[in-house]
């Protein structure tokens, strides 16, 4: 079918943790993982994306349940680097629900968090100079896109 080749259409793979820990270096991850599926299967792809798991939904669940909420959240507020700040996607773009409620990013989406602070929370009211001088609604579960090399639906940040 040729997905990941040069002439072929993009094949993407993106890692999540499979646990309460952030996602390794990006670059190595995807030299490595390049290398063994090729090797072991002739799988080629045209690029690896790490995401951080967000502390929000059935992963929140998960932290509870094993009592490591708090672990993780330290870990991902210790873990914050300020390079990450430049290309976050809550200052980049906007997200929109199945309502038309306007959303910072998917993750506020996913726990029903709209935009605030005088700027436009639906479609129908859209204006893009408001939502550019928005503050963007923030919490916890934000500091797993900035916490090591930052989290993004086009992976590392930094």
């Amino acid at each position: 079918m040729g997905y990941g080749s040069d002439s072929g259409p993009m094949l993407n793979l993106v890692y999540n943790p499979g646990g309460a820990f952030l996602p390794p270096d990006q670059i190595q991850l995807e030299a490595d993982y390049r290398r063994e599926l090729n090797q072991r299967f002739g799988i080629v792809f045209t690029r690896l994306l790490t995401i951080t798991n967000m502390p929000i939904g059935r992963f929140l669940a998960q932290l509870r349940k094993t009592h490591e909420e708090l672990k993780y959240s330290s870990l991902l507020s210790e873990a914050f680097n300020p390079n990450t700040l430049q290309g976050l996607m809550c200052r980049h773009q906007i997200s929109i629900g199945w309502d038309g409620r306007v959303f910072d990013c998917d993750f506020n989406l996913a726990i029903g968090k709209p935009v605030n602070h005088g700027a436009p929370d639906h479609i129908e009211s859209f204006d893009q100079s408001a939502l550019k001088k928005r503050r963007i609604v923030t919490g916890d579960h934000c500091f797993g896109c900035t916490a090591g090399c930052g989290s993004s639906c086009r992976g590392a940040l930094a």
